[in-house]
């Protein structure tokens, strides 16, 4: 969340409502539905906001933000995506922070069954409080327990430890929020061990599924987090990327204002080796060379064809042409139905006489 340089005593009365199953959304929805439609549609355009307008809501939304943040989590999960956890459970966790807040929300809306860590149940994905990985007393070991939610300490380490945890879909929410691109870069230059936690997770996790909440390549509206974004270090995304295929990407119902939030589900990936021999005639050539190439089944394969409203109508054409060839083959389809049927009934009528 970014935050404000001077901080302004503005009070949301509703910013967490008591008893409400999800007061990040309803405070979150409350504040943007709150702003002018052309601060919401053109929030950094330079032309359509002033400088001072800007600021003034940039203050008011880090106020609330980082307040939410603290007491809720980083993103806002909505209805929209309660069926996902529920078709991919169960679900484990891996830096779920001191609130737990998906946890408990897919586990009390949909009764998913979730295991959920953090190396730090009392200060973990707080924007205040200590920065540092400070373990939590004995007795927050377990914070809760019952059936279908356990919260656990632990980090990216737990999900190698337990055969059973290993199984299930990983989910990770803005895991890596306090990396910065630079860092992730020197971390890598300086020790061979991950900065990323959502790095680590994937030296541990040898299941088929991992949920990600946040931004990915390229989605980010920040420069100076672009192109990786705001919520994920490139290590991770890079083997993310590479070691699996995204089977489905959505975007989250309720973003701040400058964040692009999505829920994407990716699924290992099978890969293929070929070798190729060398060539006989050139001797620095005569080596056998492997490739690997990750095997996709059509029925996993996202649709390519994408296009902002400005050029949909590029796409609008070619989208009809494949919907009247879908059309067409249906046709051709029931009709061949049709004959068969018409050829059965009369070869039976035959043998009846």
């Amino acid at each position: 969340m970014g935050k404000s340089k001077k901080k302004k005593q503005h009070q949301q009365s509703n910013d967490v409502e008591r008893g409400d199953s999800n007061p990040l959304l309803t405070a979150q929805r409350k504040f943007i539905t709150s702003l002018p439609k052309q601060a919401r549609s053109h929030f950094f355009s330079p032309t359509h906001i002033t400088p001072e307008q800007r600021a003034e809501i940039w203050e008011d939304q880090a106020d609330l933000g980082e307040k939410l943040v603290d007491s809720c989590a980083w993103a806002t999960p909505d209805p929209r995506l309660l069926p996902v956890f529920k078709h991919f459970g169960p679900i484990v966790e891996v830096g779920c922070g001191a609130n737990a807040y998906w946890a408990k929300w897919m586990h009390n809306e949909g009764n998913v069954d979730v295991v959920a860590f953090d190396v730090s149940l009392n200060e973990g994905g707080k924007i205040s409080g200590s920065k540092k990985t400070n373990k939590s007393d004995s007795s927050n070991k377990t914070q809760n327990k019952k059936k279908g939610l356990v919260i656990r300490e632990g980090g990216p380490e737990m999900l190698s430890e337990d055969p059973d945890i290993n199984d299930r879909t990983l989910f990770l929410c803005y895991p890596d929020e306090d990396i910065m691109p630079s860092q992730a870069d020197e971390s890598e230059e300086q020790d061979s061990r991950p900065l990323s936690m959502a790095a680590a997770c994937l030296e541990h996790y040898t299941g088929d599924t991992i949920i990600h909440v946040g931004e990915l390549f390229c989605d980010t509206l920040s420069v100076d987090q672009a192109p990786w974004g705001r919520s994920s270090a490139n290590e991770f995304q890079e083997r993310l990327g590479c070691e699996y295929h995204c089977i489905l990407k959505m975007k989250l119902e309720n973003n701040w204002l400058h964040v692009r939030d999505t829920l994407s589900v990716w699924k290992r990936s099978e890969t293929c080796c070929m070798v190729f021999q060398g060539s006989d005639e050139d001797e620095e050539d005569q080596g056998e060379e492997e490739v690997e190439y990750k095997y996709i089944p059509p029925e996993e394969m996202l649709p390519v064809d994408a296009a902002a409203p400005c050029v949909a109508h590029l796409l609008k054409k070619k989208v009809d042409n494949v919907k009247s060839r879908e059309q067409n083959n249906v046709n051709e389809e029931r009709k061949r139905k049709r004959n068969d049927e018409a050829t059965q009934h009369s070869q039976i009528a035959g043998n009846a006489w």
